[in-house]
C-alpha cells in the first residue's frame, strides 16, 4: 500500500486500537470514580479474558463466538472475588495503600498465569475471514467486527449507567457514599457491581484481540500506560472522557504509524497526549 491507502488502513486500525482501549480505560475510570482506587492489576483482567478466551478454544474446542460470552464473564467473577478479598478492605484509605496493593495482585496474577499457561504467546483463528474494499484500499474483516463489537458493549454500558436503578446509584455513591448508606442503598453490592463491570471490559477487550495479537502472561503491562494516561488526560473518573481521549489516542498511533515504527508510534501519540495537562491538570473533560 502507498499514500493514501496506507494512512486510511493505519487511520482505521487506529480506531479499532481506540475502541479496545476505550473498554479496558472504561472500567478503570469506573472503579476509580466509585471506589477511589487507582487499580494497577487492571490490565491484567485484561489479559485473563484473552487467555481464558484461548485456553477455552485450545482446551475445550470452544466456539470463538461462545467465548465472547465466556472469558467476560469469568474475568467479573474473578474481579468480584478481588473485591471481596482486597478492593473493600482499602476503600477510603491512602491511595498509596491502593497502589502498592493492587501492583501486588498484578504480580500475583500475572505470575500465576505464567506458571500455569506458560511465557508463549498463543492465538485463535479469527472468525471473520476475508477483507472489505474500503476507500480504495481492503481492510481485514474481523476488524471491523472487533469496532462494531466495541462501540455495541459501550453503548450497552452507557445505556446500564443511565437508565437501570443500579446505574443511578453507581452514579450518586461517589458524591454522597455516607448519605447513599442511609437512604439505604446497598453499598457493597454497588461495589460488587462495578468491580465486575470493570472486569467484563477488561476481560471483552482481551477476548476480543486474541486473534489480532494473540495471549500472553505479560500483555496487560503493554496497556497499562496508555490506559492510565488517556484515563488522567480524559478527567479522572470521567467516563464519557475516557473514551473520547481513547479513541483520538488510537487515531493518533495509526497515523503516526504511517511514518515509524509501531513502538515510536505509541511513545509519540502518548508525547501529544501529556502537554494537555499542562493546561488542563485536572483533564479535557474533569472538573476543577
Amino acid at each position: 500500500m502507498h499514500g493514501w491507502e496506507l494512512i486510511i488502513f493505519e487511520g482505521f486500525n487506529g480506531i479499532v486500537s481506540g475502541l479496545v482501549l476505550a473498554l479496558i480505560s472504561l472500567g478503570l475510570c469506573l472503579i476509580y470514580g466509585l471506589m477511589g482506587i487507582i487499580n494497577i492489576a487492571h490490565g491484567s483482567l485484561y489479559m485473563l479474558g484473552a487467555v481464558i478466551g484461548v485456553y477455552c478454544v485450545q482446551a475445550y474446542g470452544f466456539n470463538f463466538w461462545l467465548i465472547l460470552v465466556v472469558a467476560p464473564l469469568a474475568v467479573a467473577a474473578i474481579s468480584v472475588l478481588i473485591n471481596r478479598v482486597l478492593l473493600e478492605r482499602i476503600v477510603n484509605r491512602n491511595a498509596a495503600i491502593g497502589l502498592l496493593a493492587t501492583a501486588g495482585l498484578l504480580l500475583i496474577i500475572d505470575n500465576t498465569v505464567l506458571a500455569t499457561f506458560g511465557g508463549a504467546p498463543k492465538t485463535v483463528i479469527a472468525p471473520v475471514s476475508g477483507a472489505v474494499h474500503i476507500l480504495g484500499m481492503y481492510y481485514p474483516g474481523y476488524r471491523l467486527v472487533v469496532a462494531l463489537i466495541a462501540i455495541g458493549v459501550l453503548g450497552a454500558v452507557w445505556a446500564f449507567l443511565r437508565f437501570s436503578r443500579y446505574g443511578l446509584w453507581m452514579r450518586a455513591v461517589p458524591q454522597a457514599r455516607e448519605l447513599a448508606a442511609a437512604i439505604g442503598v446497598p453499598i457493597s453490592r454497588v461495589n460488587d457491581l462495578t468491580v465486575a463491570l470493570a472486569g467484563l471490559t477488561a476481560g471483552f477487550a482481551g477476548a476480543l484481540v486474541v486473534p489480532i495479537s494473540g495471549a500472553y502472561f505479560q500483555m496487560g503491562l503493554s496497556v497499562l500506560a496508555s490506559a492510565f494516561i488517556v484515563v488522567v488526560v480524559g478527567g479522572l473518573g470521567n467516563l464519557f472522557g475516557a473514551i473520547v481521549v481513547s479513541m483520538g489516542f488510537g487515531v493518533a498511533r495509526g497515523l503516526f504509524a504511517v511514518v515509524m515504527a509501531p513502538a515510536w508510534a505509541e511513545i509519540s501519540a502518548l508525547l501529544l497526549l501529556l502537554p494537555v495537562l499542562y493546561f488542563r491538570p485536572n483533564g479535557i473533560f474533569g472538573g476543577r
